[in-house]
C-alpha cells in the first residue's frame, strides 16, 4: 500500500514539474514572440563617373563586301571622333560584324536576295563628363551611326550602396524605436534582417532631338547630366521588451 502511495505521489511530482515546465516554456514564448518588423529605405545621390554609349553601323548594299566598308569607314570615323575628344582606345570597343541577308518574297512563293545588311555594333566610356554634348552631337548628326543606349555608371557603386544601405538600417531602428515607445516598449536586439531591394536610378538626360541637331549643328548641343539616386530597401525584426 506504501508503494502505491509512493508511486502515487513521484506521477504527481512527475507531473507537476512537467507543468511547471510548460508554463516556463509557455512564458518564455511569449518574451521571445514580442518582436516588430520594419521597413528601411536609405538613398544617396551622386554624379556618374562616366557613362557607356552604345551605337550601332550599319549599311545595306547588294554586295556584302561593299556593306562592310562601308560599315568600316563608319567605324573609323568613330575612332576618329574618339581620338579628337580624348577617348583612350581601351574605351573604344567593337568586336562583333553580324550580316543580315535582305530577301524579297516574290508572288509564287519563292525568294529573291536583294542585298545585305551589315551591322556592327560599338560601345563608348566616356570619362570626362564634359565631352558628352560633343560626343553626341557628332554621332546624332551623322546618319550612318545610330544611338541605341546611354548608361551613366559609378567606378565603385558598391560604396554608394554600402552607404546607402547604412541609411536604411538607421531608418528602420529609428521607426522601430518610435513605434515600440508609443507602446511602452522598447527595442532589446535585432532578430534577422533581409536587404529587399537595391537600385540605381537612372536620370533623364536633357538633349534636343537629332532633326534638331543637324539643323543647328555649329550651335552646340545643349546637355545636361544630372545626379544619380542610389537607393536601398531593408527589412528588420527587432526583439522588443517592456521600458
Amino acid at each position: 500500500m506504501k508503494r502505491i502511495a509512493t508511486v502515487f505521489t513521484a506521477l504527481a511530482l512527475s507531473f507537476s514539474t512537467l507543468a511547471l515546465t510548460s508554463t516556463a516554456a509557455i512564458a518564455q514564448a511569449d518574451v521571445q514572440a514580442a518582436y516588430i518588423d520594419v521597413s528601411g529605405h536609405g538613398e544617396i545621390e551622386a554624379y556618374p563617373d562616366y557613362l557607356t554609349i552604345s551605337v550601332e553601323l550599319s549599311a545595306t548594299d547588294k554586295d556584302v563586301a561593299t556593306a562592310k566598308n562601308l560599315v568600316d569607314e563608319a567605324f573609323a570615323q568613330i575612332t576618329t571622333i574618339a581620338k579628337n575628344l580624348r577617348i583612350e582606345r581601351k574605351d573604344v570597343e567593337s568586336v562583333l560584324i553580324n550580316n543580315y541577308p535582305q530577301w524579297q518574297y516574290l508572288k509564287n512563293g519563292k525568294r529573291e536576295l536583294i542585298g545585305h545588311r551589315v551591322t556592327r555594333p560599338v560601345t563608348i566610356n566616356l570619362r570626362n563628363l564634359d565631352n558628352y554634348g560633343k560626343l553626341l552631337e557628332s554621332l546624332l548628326t551623322d546618319e550612318r551611326f545610330r544611338v541605341s543606349s546611354t548608361q551613366l555608371k559609378f567606378n565603385d557603386p558598391e560604396k554608394y550602396q554600402t552607404k546607402a544601405r547604412r541609411l536604411a538600417l538607421l531608418n528602420a531602428k529609428e521607426k522601430a524605436s518610435e513605434m515600440s515607445a508609443v507602446l511602452d516598449q522598447k527595442i532589446s536586439g535585432v532578430l534577422w534582417i533581409q536587404e529587399t531591394g537595391n537600385r540605381i536610378h537612372q536620370p533623364v538626360m536633357m538633349m534636343e532631338s537629332a532633326s534638331m541637331m543637324r539643323s543647328k549643328a555649329d550651335t552646340g548641343s545643349e546637355m545636361q547630366i544630372q545626379e544619380q539616386t542610389i537607393s536601398q530597401q531593408v527589412q528588420v525584426r527587432f526583439s522588443i521588451i517592456p521600458d
